[in-house]
């Protein structure tokens, strides 16, 4: 016996900055969940309306990706370490 599991994707990856849709929050993708019969949750470390940083789970269907105006439809990823001599350039 096979059973088939088709679960939907994640919408955002890892590290990916997110906007909270109900307020003026943003924060970072930190976890995910997937579940068999919900939607897609996600750990999110965010700086709260009272300027507090902390973090919480998100359903999928409240956050929208956060985006650079400079480049509509380009998703925003969280700092990370580079590598030694890698360089960032701005146009």
């Amino acid at each position: 016996m096979q059973i088939a599991v088709n679960a939907p994707a994640f919408k955002f990856d890892l590290n990916q900055m997110v906007n909270v849709r109900v307020s003026d929050e943003f924060g970072e993708v930190r976890g995910r969940a997937q579940y068999a019969n919900a939607e897609n949750q996600y750990y999110i470390h965010y700086r709260a309306a009272d300027g507090r940083a902390t973090s919480s789970w998100f359903d999928e269907s409240l956050l929208v990706a956060a985006e650079d105006d400079r480049h509509p439809g380009c998703p925003i990823y969280g700092c990370a370490e580079m590598p030694e001599g890698a360089t960032v350039e701005d146009e």
